[in-house]
């Protein structure tokens, strides 16, 4: 039986979690290591690295906040300096980009 620290209660060897308040239960128990785990030794750690299909997402995402932050830019400033006219062609170069990109 495992008592729980926070409230006392008494929970069963395999519970992960106290039955009454949730919370997480230590065993004092420590599992013994096997026979053969003293004599082989460790692997070293290969960093295999960010997967190649999501690296391209993320580039993918990184280039259209970029257009989107471009799209923003120039339509802040179209408000403040109240002329209309840098939007339209921003607005065609960006969507030529996104459409040759295939973004």
């Amino acid at each position: 039986m495992i008592t729980c620290t926070k409230c006392g209660a008494k929970n069963s060897d395999e519970t992960l979690a106290c039955a009454r308040c949730g919370n997480k239960l230590q065993s004092s128990r420590r599992a013994a290591p096997g026979p053969d785990a003293m004599d082989s030794p460790l692997e070293p750690f290969r960093h295999e690295g960010v997967p190649g299909d999501l690296m391209r997402s993320l580039k993918r995402m990184l280039e259209a906040w970029a257009y989107a932050l471009l799209l923003g830019g120039v339509a802040a400033a179209c408000i403040v300096y109240k002329i209309w006219w840098p939007l339209y062609p921003t607005v065609a170069l960006i969507a030529l980009l996104l459409w040759l990109r295939r973004v």
